[in-house]
């Protein structure tokens, strides 16, 4: 396979791996209740939603060569839309609600991922 050939799957992979997450988010968030049975420990949701979003941000961090414009601002705005957009969508869905603090632990899942994937990242090419 060319170099060509090796971007353009790159890239194609990207892009599914960052439309997957973002559609595993939507179908849970569009699930009436979701719980764990029994809870394992508080604060379990909001784990959850963290956890949700550092993916997003690791699928985000992924495509980052896509567009010039697609750096570290564009991933936290663009996830963070999201997020907000997952609550609003979160409060028309029967047994769910709009939450200020899981946006925030979305938010939160989404700024650790990024920053660290770009520490990391950069730290290998200063190595390499």
């Amino acid at each position: 396979m060319t170099a060509k050939g090796r971007t353009a799957l790159r890239r194609t992979a990207g892009i599914l791996f960052l439309a997957a997450v973002a559609g595993v988010i939507f179908y849970f968030s569009h699930q009436p209740q979701i719980e764990l049975v029994p809870p394992l420990f508080p604060w379990q949701d909001k784990a959850l939603h963290f956890a949700e979003f550092f993916l997003l941000g690791v699928a985000l961090y992924a495509n980052r060569g896509l567009r010039p414009w697609w750096g570290t601002g564009f991933m936290l705005a663009a996830g963070s839309v999201y997020a907000l957009s997952d609550e609003i969508h979160q409060s028309f869905v029967p047994g769910r609600d709009c939450s200020v603090q899981d946006m925030l632990a979305d938010v939160a899942g989404l700024l650790i991922s990024v920053l660290l994937l770009r520490w990391w990242v950069g730290k290998r090419r200063r190595k390499g």
